[in-house]
């Protein structure tokens, strides 16, 4: 799946998602949100690695690479970021490293 089409996917149902829960899905929001999600991240990080009190699992931390990526792709589609572009622009140009080893 192309980014671009991961964008509005996930942008589709972030708007159900919206209407269920009467979650107002404002710029700040966006943001704050994805903060949790990140938070969330470190703890599955943590726990799997058994250095937290919670029991962590190689499920629980994949769920949570998924949200913050989400969360990414929702903000990327928020302020009309094409991110095959922005990667190709601030990443991939630098491929040719690749061949120096």
């Amino acid at each position: 799946m192309e980014l671009r089409a991961a964008q509005a996917d996930v942008e589709a149902i972030s708007r159900v998602y919206a209407r269920r829960f009467g979650v107002e899905r404002s710029d700040d929001w966006l943001f704050l949100k994805l903060t949790e999600e990140v938070g969330e991240l470190t703890q599955a990080y943590l726990a799997r690695g058994r250095r937290s009190r919670s029991e962590g699992s190689d499920d629980a931390f994949r769920d949570e690479v998924a949200d913050v990526l989400a969360h990414l792709l929702l903000i990327a589609e928020r302020f009309g970021i094409d991110l095959d572009d922005a990667l190709e622009a601030k990443w991939f140009r630098w491929r040719h490293l690749l061949d120096e080893g």
